[in-house]
């Protein structure tokens, strides 16, 4: 009963469309805009029928045309048809089925949050559902599809990778299994730009010295990245950075430090493309430490925080003390001292109840 409206419409169409066909060219502009007025009622009409199904359809009627529109990839109007019926059999055969069947409209449609969670629901439920392998990759599959470029959040790759791995070693001889395997060595992929984009940054803004700590880091939490030998030459470059703007005071040790971090460098990766900019720079900090090798580093002082390292490092000049050189200030403190002294025990005898003679 709802298919005879759209048959007699779509008769209506034909008529209107040899019509058309065999009238002269000055009158086609006008059959034409016949035949959209009965395109546009055939749709109408189509849709009616749907709507009506909505209204006052049947719960069996319902699922039997959920179930049609779903294999004609009709997604989104048969999900609203299977949440119609999704109560009224949930204590039937058909509740596993159902609630499949949603679970794969929200997937379809680009809902992953909803079929996520559609999923998960249908795992806990129907663990020995004849759908639940199925269920697990579309689970695993959706969290992929969620999962953030490397320069956002990457919560759910994560997320994506655990499932994904837990598919993998429940169905380890699955038809689906090289399909997931391309998406894990994506998901990995994306944690080692994240990382290294991370750590990139630190350098990019200056902040040489945490630079260097969040490099290590990402070379220790991902040393199998492919991005290991750009990650080792930015410590070397970071090294560099810091040590030609840090005080006088703490330059050696700092281009020593570098001179590590090039050696660590070379040793992994000899003929790496950034061999030649290395090199630069362990020149500039050999040159540096040759010029200064004889002097004592800890002759030099400064009389800014310590916390202030990258200032110019001209400010600073040596100097030294002697009470031979300030008598005078050696007289005045020893002074001072005997005062305080003196105040110290006439309070203490003003607390005992006496006074000093």
């Amino acid at each position: 009963k709802y298919v005879i409206l759209p048959i007699g419409r779509l008769r209506l169409l034909c008529v209107v469309f040899r019509m058309a066909t065999k009238t002269p060219k000055t009158t086609m502009k006008v059959h034409l805009s016949k035949i959209f007025i009965a395109a546009t009622l055939l749709l109408i009409a189509s849709c009616s029928g749907y709507n009506k199904l909505l209204r006052h359809g049947s719960s069996e009627d319902k699922y039997e045309k959920a179930l049609e529109l779903y294999n004609e990839s009709k997604y989104s109007k048969a999900l609203v048809l299977f949440k119609e019926v999704e109560t009224i059999f949930s204590h039937s055969e058909r509740a596993d089925s159902i609630m499949f069947y949603i679970g794969v409209c929200y997937f379809r449609t680009g809902d992953y949050v909803s079929s996520g969670e559609q999923f998960n629901t249908f795992r806990e439920q129907f663990g020995r559902s004849p759908f639940l392998e199925e269920a697990e990759y579309y689970f695993a599959k959706g969290f992929y599809y969620s999962s953030s470029e490397p320069e956002n959040d990457q919560t759910n790759t994560h997320v994506a990778m655990q499932a994904i791995g837990e598919y993998l070693s429940r169905y380890p001889n699955s038809h689906k299994k090289e399909d997931l395997m391309e998406n894990l060595l994506d998901l990995r992929q994306r944690l080692y730009d994240k990382a290294y984009l991370n750590a990139k940054l630190y350098y990019d803004i200056g902040y040489y010295n945490s630079a260097v700590t969040a490099l290590n880091n990402a070379i220790k939490r991902y040393p199998d990245s492919n991005h290991r030998e750009e990650l080792l030459f930015l410590i070397v470059c970071s090294h560099y950075e810091f040590a030609k703007n840090s005080v006088a005071l703490k330059q050696r040790q700092r281009y020593l430090d570098m001179q590590d971090a090039y050696y660590t460098f070379i040793e992994e990766y000899p003929e790496s493309i950034y061999r030649k900019d290395a090199d630069k720079m362990f020149d500039d900090a050999k040159t540096f430490l040759d010029k200064f090798k004889d002097e004592d580093p800890g002759a030099v002082t400064t009389a800014v925080d310590e916390d202030t390292d990258q200032v110019n490092a001209s400010t600073f000049t040596p100097t030294e003390k002697t009470d031979q050189d300030q008598p005078s200030k050696k007289k005045d403190k020893d002074k001072r001292q005997k005062e305080k002294k003196s105040k110290k025990s006439d309070n203490s005898e003003a607390e005992n109840g006496t006074e000093k003679e």
